[in-house]
């Protein structure tokens, strides 16, 4: 059975969200990095990846399986805002990606820690 293709305009690529979350857990890469693929593994439709309360925390363990301290991956969101690798907003809870950056033919289209809902058609 054949792929079916995406159509893209300019210079994009499809990546595989199941290799995105693979690395987040890969202790071998740096944590600001891990940050970032666990945001592009765990995206919806605007590039918001949301997480239940301290699983984050268990995605990002050490190569021991220890989950990391809420400072600790509080740190290391920091270093992924500063390097520009998730956006400003992004925080425990969810983590941003720039809309220009990511594009999704599936999943949800809101997010409950940003407060962002779809909007909808007034009705009289």
């Amino acid at each position: 059975m054949g792929r079916t293709p995406i159509q893209f305009e300019g210079d994009y690529i499809a990546v595989s969200q199941e290799e995105y979350k693979r690395r987040a857990r890969e202790p071998r890469f740096d944590y600001a990095h891990r940050v970032e693929y666990a945001a592009m593994g765990w995206a919806n439709q605007i590039g918001h990846a949301e997480f239940p309360k301290g699983k984050l925390n268990e995605v990002l363990a050490d190569k021991n399986g220890k989950s990391l301290s809420v400072n600790a991956l509080n740190n290391h969101i920091r270093r992924a805002k500063g390097w520009g690798f998730v956006e400003p907003e992004s925080n425990r809870r969810c983590l941003v990606l720039t809309e220009c950056r990511v594009q999704k033919g599936n999943g949800d289209k809101f997010c409950e820690e940003h407060r962002v809902y779809p909007a909808r058609r007034w009705r009289p």
